[in-house]
């Protein structure tokens, strides 16, 4: 794994897990914090839980993606969804500071992922690709195990009877 150290404080170490802000390594969720301080900044009304709905919007409509199904429609393709004002600002700032909407969108949906597994993230013990899939898995245990409880008791209540 490449490392360097940062040339004022010898205590920083940047490891290539990180990304590039202003030339410079940083952590994936410090780079996330300063996207989402500056998005309040322009866009004060927006609640940060619309970010990533609003990212979604964006990157769809960068890359002119429709939803399976509608894809072969040829109407549909002359259709695209119109941005709202505000996802308007946030493809400005995409722009403008040089973003992929579609990386910005994973690492929105990386703030999501429970905290034991983004801290392995945050760490580079673990790759985007596998915290995605420890966490879909988590998911889909639990609720299969919800799944099997509600089972049991239904079967224990016909017993009951």
């Amino acid at each position: 794994m490449y490392m360097s150290r940062d040339k004022k404080n010898k205590e920083i170490v940047y490891i290539n897990h990180k990304t590039r802000y202003k030339g410079k390594k940083i952590n994936l969720f410090d780079r996330i914090n300063r996207m989402r301080n500056e998005l309040k900044e322009l866009m004060p009304e927006v609640s940060e839980d619309k970010f990533l709905s609003m990212a979604s919007h964006v990157r769809n409509f960068f890359y002119g993606n429709l939803h399976y199904g509608r894809r072969a429609v040829p109407e549909n393709k002359q259709k695209k969804r119109e941005l709202t004002a505000n996802e308007k600002i946030l493809l400005d700032y995409y722009i403008k500071n040089n973003l992929n909407p579609s990386t910005t969108y994973r690492w929105f949906l990386a703030c999501r992922i429970p905290s034991d597994i983004k801290e392995k993230l945050a760490q580079g013990k673990l790759s985007f690709k596998k915290a995605f899939l420890i966490a879909d898995n988590r998911k889909k245990s639990k609720i299969s195990n919800t799944g099997l409880l509600m089972i049991e008791e239904i079967n224990n209540t016909v017993r009951s009877l």
